[in-house]
């Protein structure tokens, strides 16, 4: 029977979206390793009394692993699915969790130097409206990450999966190549940093002047 995301416990919508963490191929998990090692080279030049935030931190791995990627700045997270958040917290989270919304964050303007949203932007219906939002919050930087179309939906088609859905995966409802993505952000700042750790691509967005 096909994943139902509406009807799953807890602990089967956390295995769901640990699966491509948890991946064995070592392909896959040297691509991960590639991703991280991009997202550091930028969260590095970040300033040390930075507050950065991780919008949709999923089942809190790259939580973790931005943990150990920063210095000692403060880190908080949030998440849309109120089962995940239970989860996380009733197993004990590193950082200050919550749940909350793209399309409205309880927070105020400027609250976070720094906004990371990590393989969220492809599942959001209204770009435009999570977009507005997050970089109303951030003050200095917004760092977004998406799979690099039609990359990710060839390499899924390698290794033999989403073939009915054209190598989609399933949740993805909007596709961008490197080009197209920059050209959206560039409206909401200055394009800092463009990295295109295979199959994704990650942009750095500083606020203008």
């Amino acid at each position: 029977m096909a994943f139902d995301k509406e009807t799953a416990t807890p602990e089967e919508l956390w295995k769901f979206y640990m699966g491509k963490y948890q991946n064995p191929n070592p392909a896959a998990k040297w691509l991960t390793e590639g991703f991280f090692s991009a997202l550091g080279r930028l969260l590095k030049d970040l300033p040390q009394d930075s507050r950065i935030l991780e919008l949709g931190c999923g089942p809190g791995i790259s939580t973790r692993r931005i943990l150990e990627l920063i210095q000692d700045q403060y880190l908080e997270a949030s998440e849309f699915e109120q089962r995940l958040v239970d989860l996380l917290l009733k197993n004990g989270f590193p950082v200050t969790l919550s749940q909350e919304s793209a399309y409205e964050m309880h927070r105020a303007d400027d609250e976070f130097d720094c906004i990371l949203l990590l393989e969220v932007l492809e599942h959001l219906e209204n770009v435009d409206l999570a977009l507005s939002e997050i970089f109303r919050v951030a003050r200095q930087t917004v760092i977004i990450s998406v799979p690099n179309e039609p990359l990710w939906r060839i390499l899924n088609f390698m290794r033999g999966k989403y073939w009915r859905e054209w190598g989609n995966t399933p949740g993805h409802i909007n596709h961008w190549s490197k080009k197209p993505l920059v050209k959206l952000l560039a409206q909401h700042g200055n394009i800092k940093a463009v990295l295109s750790p295979t199959p994704w691509t990650i942009v750095q967005v500083d606020m203008h002047d």
